[in-house]
């Protein structure tokens, strides 16, 4: 039994690409290649997953047309491939499937724009998930009042009851046998690995994880997430 790590690298990230913080190297650079806190970024999620011993290898899928991923200082047994597809779900599967593995493995999937992951929260994901052979996401319960808008987006039409409601995280684990067909069949109707499971009939728990390991998404995070690295890196938690 082996444990994988894939991150899906093939987009572009358009809502964060024009950067306007000290960190932008450049405004039609990729974000997973935007530098934050010196590196960057995919390199500190690619860091967090290399130092986890149960981790065999890394497998990173990119886009055909990608000029930045080989210019990468990549650790070893970390793998470059250009298996980026048309969205997230279809990189995923094209990576999944390059890799060399058993029935009995397993496949974690982290996202390169999630840098805040902490070494703790990943641990407690790959325990809880082989201790219990239930494959697991991190997530983190809703704490603010949620609204659904209008059609229109300017109007609030009902406030939604967040009791139940967990933001979806990464990393998501699963057996790679399980996730490989739950993605063959439902790629295209899906945004995240869960959810293809899900759409399977298959069991997904929710593993607590931290508000560090926020997607950077939109410009503002950029200069969010490089404090919480900086942070860190002081010993600060």
């Amino acid at each position: 039994m082996a444990v994988f790590a894939i991150i899906p690298a093939g987009g572009v990230g358009l809502r964060a690409i024009k950067n306007p913080t000290s960190t932008t190297i450049g405004e039609n650079i990729p974000k997973q290649y935007q530098m934050l806190a010196s590196l960057p970024m995919i390199m500190h999620s690619i860091a967090t997953l290399h130092a986890n011993r149960l981790i065999k290898s890394i497998h990173i899928g990119v886009a055909e047309s990608d000029e930045w991923a080989e210019e990468l200082e990549l650790p070893e047994h970390c793998h470059l491939y250009r298996t980026g597809g048309p969205n997230r779900a279809d990189t995923v599967l094209n990576t999944l499937e390059a890799i060399d593995f058993n029935d009995s493995d397993w496949v974690l999937v982290h996202d390169a724009a999630r840098p805040g992951l902490q070494d703790e929260d990943l641990q407690r994901l790959i325990d809880t998930c082989l201790d219990t052979g239930i494959g697991g996401i991190l997530a983190y319960p809703v704490g603010d009042t949620i609204k659904l808008s209008q059609e229109d987006v300017s109007l609030v039409a009902s406030t939604v009851d967040r009791k139940n409601l967990w933001q979806a995280q990464t990393p998501q684990m699963f057996k790679a046998k399980e996730l490989r067909d739950a993605l063959h069949t439902h790629s295209s109707l899906v945004t995240d690995e869960a959810s293809a499971i899900e759409a399977s009939g298959g069991a997904v728990q929710l593993v607590k994880g931290s508000r560090l390991n926020f997607k950077v998404t939109w410009p503002e995070d950029f200069e969010m997430m490089e404090h919480l690295i900086i942070a860190k890196g002081k010993g600060m938690r």
